[in-house]
């Protein structure tokens, strides 16, 4: 192993991981290279856990969303991923601040610092209740790196491209930047999963 791939992997072993998953309606839009968008994300979240695995033995936490439920799981494993999204077909709406919630009291679950990791495809049913939970979260932190959120498009819908843009560059009050938001191809333009989440980090 290169001393660098050994720096990456325990920079990497200092984070709990929690990812969330976009399951409204619009995720059954077919424009991922002829998948559609919730099976291009069930594959990227999939191979996500499995790298996470090799670094986060007791597994990552898992939010799945719509408008009609906002689903928390803990110690899920890749084969328990495939699980969720067997039982589950995108349907309603975006509420992106309960599901964020979600994942925040999933965090905080031991002394690592926490990274969530948000695939959507949409502007959420309410902006500034989702900004408002980022930005309570990071007023609550000692240091700009205990918490990052990194939002990764699925999908090419400009409006949630401008909206994740917009997050990440112009959330207002919060103590730290803790976003970093990326458009699908510029998730695909890292090398690995590993070099996505350190540059979220390192950002």
């Amino acid at each position: 192993m290169s001393a660098l791939l050994a720096a990456q992997l325990a920079k990497l072993s200092e984070f709990d991981f929690i990812v969330v998953v976009d399951a409204s309606g619009s995720m059954t839009t077919d424009d991922v290279k002829g998948r559609t968008r919730w099976q291009a994300v069930q594959e990227t979240a999939e191979q996500f856990t499995r790298d996470l695995a090799k670094l986060d033995s007791d597994g990552i936490g898992l939010v799945v969303f719509n408008g009609q439920a906002v689903d928390s799981f803990d110690g899920v494993d890749a084969s328990k991923l495939a699980e969720v999204f067997a039982a589950r077909s995108p349907r309603s709406s975006t509420p992106l601040a309960e599901a964020l919630t979600a994942a925040l009291k999933l965090a905080g679950k031991s002394d690592k610092k926490d990274f969530v990791i948000v695939f959507t495809d949409g502007v959420p049913d309410d902006r500034a209740a989702a900004a408002k939970v980022i930005v309570d979260a990071s007023n609550k932190l000692q240091s700009d790196d205990e918490l990052t959120f990194l939002f990764v498009q699925v999908g090419h819908d400009r409006a949630a491209t401008d909206y994740l843009r917009d997050l990440d560059d112009n959330l207002k009050g919060a103590k730290f930047d803790i976003v970093d938001a990326k458009t699908v191809a510029e998730a695909e333009s890292f090398a690995s999963t590993a070099d996505l989440v350190l540059a979220a980090i390192d950002g």
